[in-house]
C-alpha cells in the first residue's frame, strides 16, 4: 500500500531509539524528511546516520529535554524551520513514571502532557498549511486498564492525552488537522523497559507473554507500522480516535 508519504515532513519526539526510532526509520523509507529529538547525543548521532542511509529525505536530530519548556519549544521551532514546514507531528516520548512519587508525577506532566501541548502550540500554524496534517500521540493501554501495579502517573498522563487529542481533532478538523492516540500494550525492544524485565525477572516476563493471546510481546516495528499508517494520508479518515495496539493483552472491547 502506498502511504503517500513521499516528500512529507515529520516531527518525532523520542526518535533516537525504541518505537520512536523504528517509526522514524519506516517514515524515512517511505520518503519523509524527519526531525527528531532524544536525550543522549550518541543515540541521536547513531539514529541520524541510519535514517540518512535508508531514505532520500532530509534528517535533523536534536538533543532536547522535554521536561524543559524552552528546550521543547526550541526543538519544535528548529524542526519547522529545518524541514520547511510540518505535515506529521508524532509525540512518542514519555516520562515513564513507575515510582509514583511526586517527581514522577511532575515528569509525566511535563513530558507526556505539556511537551505535547507545547509542540502543538509551536507547530499549529505550520500544520494548518499542510494538505495532510496529522497529530499522533503514543499512549498506553495503562490509560484504560489497571495492570496491578501501585498507583503511578503513567496511566493517568496517557489518559489525559487521549482527551486532549479529541479536543484537538474536534477543534481543528475544519483546518484539515487530524489527531489520534495509539496505545501499545507490552512491547519489547532492545534496551527498553521490557528488555530489562526479561533479563532481571524472566518468570514475570514469561507470565506476561502467556497472558497475551498471540503468546508474545509486541515489537517496536509492529507499533511503528500502526503509527505510520494512522499518521499518513492513507489513514485520512481516522480522526479523534483511540487505537489499542496490544495484541489482545487487555481483554476488553472499547
Amino acid at each position: 500500500m502506498d502511504l503517500s508519504l513521499k516528500g512529507k515532513r515529520a516531527i518525532i519526539t523520542g526518535g533516537s531509539r525504541g518505537i520512536g526510532f523504528r517509526t522514524a526509520l519506516l517514515l524515512a523509507r517511505e520518503g519523509c524528511s524527519i526531525a527528531f529529538c532524544g536525550r543522549n547525543q550518541d543515540d541521536i548521532d547513531n539514529a541520524e546516520k541510519q535514517l540518512k542511509e535508508v531514505g532520500n529525505g532530509s534528517v535533523f536530530g536534536k538533543r532536547a529535554d522535554l521536561e524543559n519548556q524552552s528546550e521543547t519549544r526550541d526543538f519544535a521551532r528548529f524542526s519547522a524551520e529545518s524541514l520547511g514546514g510540518i505535515d506529521l507531528l508524532i509525540h512518542n516520548a514519555s516520562g515513564f513514571d513507575m515510582a509514583g512519587d511526586e517527581s514522577g508525577w511532575m515528569r509525566s506532566f511535563q513530558v507526556d502532557i505539556m511537551a505535547g501541548v507545547r509542540l502543538v502550540d509551536e507547530t499549529l500554524e505550520q500544520l494548518k498549511t499542510s494538505t495532510c496534517a496529522s497529530i499522533t500521540f503514543v499512549g498506553s493501554m495503562a490509560s484504560k486498564f489497571h495492570f496491578g501495579r501501585p498507583p503511578t502517573s503513567y496511566g493517568p498522563a496517557k489518559a489525559a492525552i487521549r482527551t486532549y487529542a479529541n479536543e484537538l481533532a474536534q477543534t481543528y478538523g475544519k483546518d484539515g488537522i487530524r489527531a489520534n492516540v495509539i496505545s501499545p500494550g507490552a512491547v519489547w525492544f532492545e534496551g527498553g523497559s521490557w528488555d530489562k524485565q526479561k533479563q532481571e525477572n524472566p518468570k514475570f516476563y514469561q507470565a506476561v507473554e502467556r497472558s497475551i493471546p498471540l503468546g508474545r510481546l509486541g515489537t517496536a516495528d509492529e507499533i511503528a507500522r500502526i503509527i505510520a499508517f494512522v499518521a499518513s494520508p492513507a489513514g485520512l479518515w481516522i480522526n479523534s480516535t483511540h487505537i489499542s495496539a496490544d495484541g489482545g493483552q487487555v481483554a476488553t472491547v472499547d
